[in-house]
């Protein structure tokens, strides 16, 4: 996998994994995000990201894709963490970040808080959550 792309096969778009994410996912709390995170059993390594900036707070399209924009941006340039902390896992990782502020970050900020973000789901031991939901569904 190229580290410093963001491809179709890792953005999250199927509505099924979106219920999934809300219904069944833990959430980590970074300002200005929150990360609703699922984790299941895979053949290998897969992880898929959406993103949502709330109408409510920003009317403006315009302010919610650029938001948007500079989220995926900088998620492109930090993904490189998660990849290399979570190489030898055959798990897939579904990630949604909200946007929760009623500001605009600028770019740098926004790369700092992705980074502290990131660290913070790398901290999450997924394999030992993985076994927990296994107990928990039988």
């Amino acid at each position: 996998m190229k580290l410093f792309t963001f491809s179709k096969k890792e953005h999250l778009c199927k509505r099924n994994d979106f219920q999934n994410i809300f219904l069944k996912g833990k959430s980590i709390h970074h300002f200005p995000f929150r990360c609703v995170y699922l984790v299941r059993p895979a053949d290998k390594l897969q992880i898929k990201i959406g993103i949502s900036v709330p109408k409510k707070t920003f009317k403006l399209a315009v302010k919610r894709n650029r938001i948007k924009r500079l989220i995926r941006e900088t998620y492109r340039l930090n993904k490189h963490l998660l990849y290399e902390s979570l190489q030898d896992q055959t798990i897939e990782l579904l990630l949604l970040f909200i946007y929760t502020c009623k500001n605009e970050y600028t770019f740098k900020e926004m790369n700092k808080q992705i980074n502290l973000l990131l660290n913070k789901i790398i901290a999450k031991d997924f394999v030992k959550q993985l076994k927990n939901q296994h107990i928990h569904e039988k």
